[in-house]
């Protein structure tokens, strides 16, 4: 297992993207919308500090914990992009398609605001989950 905790407030890929003229989708690497590009690269050095083995090849179990600093946070669906992209960046794995399943958390810290992120390689672990009624 890896676990990783970055600080600060997670960042959403979906309010960093700008369109050319021909309506095509870029990432901004300076300016006031290069924070996107900052957080993923920070992410991967995050993970380069804590995991120094082989890049992983196969399906990793991935658990992300996301804590804010108050409930505006925006749509949840939009995060788990910014902090794949960052795995994939960090070079522990090939593809973050290889990021499967991923189970998304969220709660309120208001003093510590941050994303812990678990992966589990497939072939060492499994996931089951029970849905009850209250």
């Amino acid at each position: 297992m890896i676990k990783i905790t970055i600080p600060g407030r997670p960042v959403s890929k979906s309010n960093f993207k700008l369109c050319n003229v021909h309506g095509q989708a870029w990432m901004p690497k300076e300016g006031k919308h290069s924070r996107y590009v900052a957080y993923e690269n920070m992410i991967a050095g995050y993970i380069n500090k804590e995991y120094s083995g082989p890049t992983i090849e196969e399906n990793l179990i991935t658990i992300l914990k996301l804590y804010f600093p108050n409930k505006r946070m925006g749509d949840i669906h939009n995060y788990p992009k910014s902090i794949c992209d960052g795995i994939e960046k960090s070079g522990i794995i090939k593809n973050d398609k290889q990021l499967k399943p991923v189970l998304i958390f969220d709660y309120i810290d208001k003093e510590n605001p941050r994303v812990e992120i678990e992966l589990y390689k497939s072939s060492e672990y499994e996931i089951s989950y029970l849905i009850s009624k209250r």
